[in-house]
């Protein structure tokens, strides 16, 4: 449906450019927004010669080292992003593990003595 709306306005526009140009040619004077069309054309056709001229005094010799300073100091905002990003957030990506091979002590001298009871024990039957 959205297709053939679309071909219709097409269609209709399209006619409209030639009933336009066909009376343009018959009374032998632009109308309706011809002028300003002109008008947007001469300022067009400055602003390009005005980049053609810019252009042609452009040295090519040093564009490969301008990239790549480009380059550089791109990267290097990045890493300098990261880095205040991961500083500032360390805390919440970084997982504290508790170390496995960690010498387990008692918490208490009570608990000690029984821990020291229950290995003589054990000792003792072997």
């Amino acid at each position: 449906m959205v297709t053939f709306v679309i071909f219709i306005i097409s269609l209709v526009l399209l006619a409209l450019l030639f009933v336009m140009k066909s009376l343009e040619i018959y009374y032998g004077r632009k109308i309706f927004l011809e002028n300003l069309f002109s008008k947007c054309d001469d300022w067009l056709y400055k602003v390009l010669l005005k980049i053609y001229y810019w252009w042609s005094h452009v040295n090519f010799k040093n564009t490969k080292l301008f990239f790549l300073w480009i380059n550089a100091s791109i990267r290097g905002l990045l890493v300098a992003t990261k880095r205040r990003f991961d500083h500032q957030q360390s805390h919440f990506f970084a997982k504290k593990d508790h170390d496995a091979l960690k010498n387990k002590t008692s918490a208490s001298f009570f608990l000690k003595d029984v821990s020291e009871y229950k290995k003589s024990l054990r000792q003792g039957k072997q």
